[in-house]
């Protein structure tokens, strides 16, 4: 099989990227929208899933400690 030529993703839609499978080390993400299957990787311009997750759980811990009352 000859691998196709890497080439940034387009969005083809205000549509949510749904991610089907990762790779062991989160290297690359198998991820559709549209109908269209393609494959994300970490680039020097971007990084991968688990570091994004890592930034909205901590954003997510923030907020909800945001809506508890100070202690007195």
């Amino acid at each position: 099989m000859t691998m196709p030529a890497w080439e940034p993703h387009v969005p083809r839609a205000p549509r949510r990227i749904r991610v089907a499978e990762y790779s062991c080390c989160d290297a690359y993400q198998l991820c559709s929208e549209a109908g269209q299957y393609f494959i994300l990787r970490q680039t020097e311009t971007g990084g991968v899933c688990s570091h994004a997750r890592q930034v909205w759980d901590e954003l997510l811990a923030q907020h909800t400690r945001s809506h508890r009352p100070e202690a007195e």
